[in-house]
């Protein structure tokens, strides 16, 4: 555990290490570390000597100018420093992650058993369905991954999804459906299988905890609904993300800005990656000192966690979090306003899912952030197919299978 930072130039150096790809090794006692003004890298080394205290075996040198003129530890070598404390304490508590099946086991829906075997299949309309029958009850069944009772295919439905979420409107989705599946939509259908999906998806994902880095970062955005009668149509939607693996650790919608708002998406961070970080980048809303204080004091380990930012060109900068501000409003400029805070929080927690799970991003090697967060999902292919049967088979209750007499 990291021990409490006074220094300034200590707390300088983490906030280098809150931004990306700052500290880089080149070998085994030596380091590069950006500059924060953007002028090349400075070179860190680390020279052990024989016969010293075990905790101050190593000597440590830097090309910059505030060491060559102080010859004291400056803030890139403390960033170096604690980027290797913080490796220590994820390779100390990281556990081996087992990857969910994608094929679940197959269960007889009446009495549970795995004794079963193929019974012929059954021809639909979209396909054939395989048929099993139960060895000890003698009871036929048809598994259902996630799309019983469905009129239209799992493809249809999850490019429906799809499509959604990447900022495409539903009447152009019925379009789409229209001209290249040949499918007639109504726009309402598409909204009823996005909520029955997404809440689904919503509740499956909460029963994992993520992997997450020591920096995190947080900020809020606007988001229009309906209010008849009142001249503020606007709400606030809080992201807060891990800066390692890009994870959307929480996404909470509020009417106002204040302290007790900005806390509830810190909650819900700290309960989804089930630790405290080391720093929480922000920008420059009184609301989240007090808020980071209220829910972190006691929890945090390092004396004051909150990097609270004063431009846009100043580093650390929360650079990430507007980029996902901007995938927000590429959803949000289609829909234009939503009818309740309800429907909003229901946007807000398909955005979650859909970010975390299904959205490859750029800046982790076109990885999705929960395989970056250790996520035991193997999520291949048609990755909306594959998450809802593995959703539908977390649910093991004999309504999510249909039967067959």
């Amino acid at each position: 555990m990291i021990r409490q930072l006074n220094d300034p130039r200590e707390l300088r150096g983490l906030a280098i290490l809150s931004q990306p790809d700052t500290v880089c090794q080149v070998s085994k006692n030596e380091w590069n570390v950006k500059s924060q003004s953007g002028n090349g890298t400075y070179q860190v080394t680390r020279k052990f000597v024989k016969g010293r205290d075990p905790t101050h075996m190593h000597d440590w040198f830097c090309t910059c100018p505030d060491f060559q003129k102080r010859q004291l530890p400056c803030k890139h070598i403390h960033a170096v420093q604690l980027s290797i404390k913080i490796a220590g304490d994820v390779e100390e508590h990281s556990a081996p992650a087992y990857l969910e099946e994608v094929e679940p086991k197959i269960t007889c829906p009446v009495c549970k058993s795995e004794n079963i075997r193929k019974w012929g299949s059954r021809k639909t309309v979209y396909g054939t369905n395989q048929r099993y029958s139960c060895q000890d009850c003698n009871h036929t069944f048809v598994v259902d991954k996630g799309f019983c009772r469905m009129k239209h295919s799992p493809k249809t439905v999850t490019q429906t999804l799809d499509l959604y979420f990447k900022g495409v409107s539903q009447r152009k989705i019925a379009d789409h459906l229209k001209q290249f599946e040949e499918v007639s939509v109504n726009q309402t259908t598409i909204l009823r299988w996005i909520k029955k999906y997404l809440s689904l998806l919503g509740r499956y994902a909460e029963k994992y905890k993520a992997d997450v880095g020591n920096i995190w970062h947080s900020d809020e955005t606007t988001i229009f609904i309906k209010k008849e009668g009142q001249k503020k149509y606007y709400e606030w939607i809080w992201n807060v993300m891990d800066a390692k693996t890009r994870y959307l650790l929480a996404c909470e919608v509020t009417e106002t800005r204040y302290k007790e708002d900005a806390r509830q998406p810190l909650r819900k961070a700290k309960n989804a990656a089930n630790k405290a970080p080391d720093a929480i980048v922000t920008d420059g809303l009184q609301a989240y000192s007090s808020a980071i204080r209220a829910e972190f004091f006691g929890l945090g380990r390092i004396q004051n966690p909150h990097i609270r930012l004063k431009d846009f060109e100043t580093k650390p900068n929360n650079n990430i979090l507007e980029r996902l501000n901007g995938t927000f409003r590429e959803r949000t400029k289609v829909v234009r306003s939503f009818d309740s805070s309800c429907d909003a929080e229901e946007f807000a927690t398909g955005m979650q899912t859909y970010y975390n799970y299904i959205r490859p991003h750029q800046g982790i090697g076109g990885m999705t952030p929960a395989q970056m967060a250790n996520i035991p999902i193997d999520l291949t292919g048609n990755r909306w197919m594959t998450m809802i049967g593995l959703a539908a088979d977390s649910k093991k209750s004999p309504a999510s299978t249909s039967e067959i007499a």
